[in-house]
């Protein structure tokens, strides 16, 4: 992936001058000739995490191979996600909540090389860096909490197997995820913006800004 950050000075100008025009551009070419999205960044370490309180009607678990492909049998978001994700990209890093024996939400947990099973990173991570994606909750089940329990239990889990930093994005529009990754303990950070042309290119031109320069 080429970083904005990797290229001279008067190439990041005009870079940046790029991507103005296509956030105005947008609504006319993507999806066609472009994929540009604009995202949302958070992210903590250890010392910034808030503690965690177990829920009793909460399990939480790793999905097994044999988990997986149980997925794929069924129909809706998980069966699809286990499809692309397990079985066609061999990602293997899928963790379910379950409430009352049924499984309600799944996250997914990438490091650099979950990443690079993908057609193309919309994260760059470092060693010792994760991001948590492709979460999803049932609908019957949203507004219960779900989703900030499982990133808080996914946090703690990776931080006590020496991972140094997590991140998650949303997009800039989607306030809900934005809502449950704040609350979850995550502080935004900034903004990743990427694109391809074309959009179904495997390489990207990628940017990413933060609001905390110590970072």
């Amino acid at each position: 992936m080429l970083t904005v950050q990797a290229l001279p000075k008067k190439v990041i100008t005009l870079t940046k001058s790029a991507l103005g025009y296509l956030m105005r551009a947008k609504q006319n070419f993507s999806g066609f000739i472009i994929d540009f999205n604009r995202l949302e960044l958070f992210g903590c370490n250890y010392s910034e995490m808030i503690p965690f309180n177990p829920r009793s009607d909460l399990n939480v678990k790793k999905l097994t191979g044999k988990d997986l492909i149980a997925l794929t049998l069924d129909t809706g978001r998980f069966s699809e996600q286990a499809k692309l994700y397990y079985v066609t990209r061999g990602i293997e890093t899928a963790y379910g909540a379950y409430k009352d024996g049924e499984l309600v939400h799944i996250s997914w947990v990438y490091t650099a090389s979950e990443y690079s099973k993908e057609p193309f990173q919309r994260l760059v991570l470092k060693d010792h860096e994760v991001e948590i994606v492709n979460c999803f909750t049932l609908e019957k089940c949203r507004g219960l909490g779900v989703y900030p329990y499982m990133i808080q239990f996914l946090s703690h889990l990776l931080f006590q197997s020496g991972i140094e930093r997590i991140y998650m994005m949303a997009d800039h529009k989607n306030l809900a995820s934005q809502r449950g990754i704040i609350k979850a303990g995550l502080k935004h950070l900034g903004q990743v913006i990427y694109i391809r042309i074309p959009a179904t290119s495997s390489k990207s031109i990628y940017y990413r800004r933060y609001q905390n320069k110590n970072i």
